[in-house]
Parts: structure tokens; sequence; C-alpha cells
């Protein structure tokens, strides 16, 4: 009998580290969170309540209107979602950049400050100053405010959606 209770307690601990190392490569073989996202393709626009009148945040998401903002935009991309990302960064964050839609050096620069300033602000941020806007920059970055049927942006006014 302590035979069987033995080699039932070997293939127990055999199978449960089996499973452990399994597990583990798993979880090595997981994309980061930038990787299992989609690139930003358009916008979506969010109403914003507290103004007269009303006003709406634009925000960079995977198809127009879908809501769907786990996406990422890098160096090189050039779509109205980086459009969206330029009117951000030049009204919440004192950013001068051409509204082109093109995500080249002075927008990754401009992103870059603004992970910056972030991380300065917020203490527990912590987020890579890599110049990419991804699940990170975008839990934190504000985003302008426009009036509704797309009226001007309201100056210096930011939104924090998360």
């Amino acid at each position: 009998m302590p035979i069987h209770r033995r080699n039932i307690g070997r293939r127990s601990a055999a199978a449960i580290l089996a499973t452990v190392l399994a597990s583990a490569g798993l979880a090595l073989l997981a994309p980061t969170a930038a990787q299992a996202s989609s690139p930003c393709t358009s916008l979506t626009f969010y109403r914003v309540g507290g103004y007269p009148g009303g006003a709406d945040m634009h925000v960079p998401t995977i198809g127009w209107q879908t809501g769907n903002k786990h996406c990422y935009l890098t160096y090189g991309h050039s779509n109205s979602a980086v459009k969206v990302l330029q009117e951000a960064l030049n009204n919440c964050y004192s950013r001068s950049l051409s509204l082109d839609g093109n995500y080249g050096t002075k927008t990754r620069d401009a992103v870059r400050y603004a992970q910056h300033k972030i991380n300065e602000d917020i203490v527990y941020a912590n987020i890579a100053e890599d110049g990419e806007y991804g699940p990170q920059t975008r839990a934190y970055m504000g985003f302008a405010i426009f009036g509704v049927n797309g009226g001007p942006v309201i100056p210096n006014v930011c939104y924090y959606p998360g």
C-alpha cells in the first residue's frame, strides 16, 4: 500500500510540474499590450457633459464611431486618428503641430513630451516615454473638447477618458 501511494504522489507531482511549466511557457509567449491591439484608423466622438450647448471629445479608435479605443499609433501612420492625436497634443499639452494626420518626427516628439508631462503630473503613471501612442499613454492622456457638430475646440479644456 505505501508503494501505491508513493506512485500516485509522483504522478500528481509530475502532472502539477507539467502544468506549471506549460503555463509559464504560455505566459512568455503572450504578446504585449501594444502588440495585442490594432492600429487606430479613425475616431469616435464621446459626448461630454457640463458645457452649454454640449461638447464632444474626439478619441482615436479602430474604425469610425466604433468606440474601440484599444489601439495604437506609431511613427509612419497617416490617418484621421493621427489628426485627433495631434489635436489633443496641441490643445492639452501646448504643442504646435500641423494637423496633417501624419505621425512623423514632430508628432513622435510631441507624444514623448506628453508622456513625460504625464509622468511628472501623475506619480504612479510610470508610462514609457517612447513617443508611441498605445495602451499606457491612452490610459492617462487628455483629449481635446469640441463644440457639438464639430464646432471649434474649447481652448485649454481637456477630458481624460482613461
